[in-house]
């Protein structure tokens, strides 16, 4: 193999390199990808255990509670 056939093989390979990585980037960069992929994760983790979701739900349920009575009844 001479030379000049070595790098230009270099070059295929680092563009084919080059283009799977721009791939993988544009696929994160996808909104609409990533939402249903977060989506489906969300389903499947509820769905196989839905104790912390409503633990997290009532939480939150007591923090919106809390800060609206303490704007309500606070002193300030």
């Amino acid at each position: 193999m001479s030379e000049r056939e070595r790098i230009a093989a270099d070059i295929a390979a680092k563009r084919a390199k080059l283009a799977g990585s721009i791939g993988e980037l544009e696929h994160k960069l996808d909104v609409d990808a990533q939402r249903k992929i977060l989506t489906e994760r969300m389903t499947a983790s509820y769905q196989g255990n839905p104790v912390p979701w409503w633990i997290g739900v009532g939480v939150l349920g007591v923090v919106v509670i809390s800060t609206v009575a303490w704007a309500v009844f606070g002193d300030d």
